[in-house]
């Protein structure tokens, strides 16, 4: 174990090594279009990813604090421009970030970016099987559908 993950590993939060739910088809293989579906059903917005974009989906502090460790050798060495950081539809800890790269990636090596950046492994693994099997969407987002503004009498949008 690294310094750093063994510093990580104090926090009270690690909850890396909890059993969680996997949610997919075990008589199937996994597909984009299962998430989908949900968000159809639950009134959600599915978030796809642009050329030079990674969707992290962290599920408790010690993944984001590994996060925020690795945002260092991406933006010194990797071409990390930026990162948008919002809670996830279940609230925090869990957390949906946007990293933009300065240049487009390939499927492959969002997985592999995404996976070392602390997002949720079993999503990546899954990630990388619905990727070997040819679907389109291996990596998104489902996010709460916006909330619309209610505008007073006179105002404009």
């Amino acid at each position: 174990m690294s310094k750093m993950e063994s510093d990580l590993t104090s926090y009270d939060q690690n909850t890396d090594l909890e059993l969680k739910k996997i949610e997919y088809d075990p008589n199937g293989m996994p597909n984009s279009q299962r998430a989908i579906n949900v968000a159809l059903s639950e009134g959600l917005t599915v978030r796809l990813p642009e050329a030079n974009e990674l969707l992290i989906d962290i599920d408790n502090e010690h993944s984001f604090q590994m996060f925020m460790k690795q945002m260092d050798i991406m933006k010194k060495y990797v071409g990390a421009t930026g990162d948008t950081i919002t809670p996830s539809r279940h609230g925090l800890p869990g957390r949906h970030i946007v990293v933009t790269l300065d240049h487009d990636i390939t499927e492959t090596e969002r997985l592999l970016l995404q996976a070392c950046l602390g997002s949720d492994r079993v999503r990546e693994l899954l990630g990388y099987v619905q990727m070997k099997n040819g679907d389109a969407h291996p990596s998104l987002f489902l996010e709460a559908a916006p909330k619309p503004t209610l505008l007073l009498k006179g105002e404009t949008q």
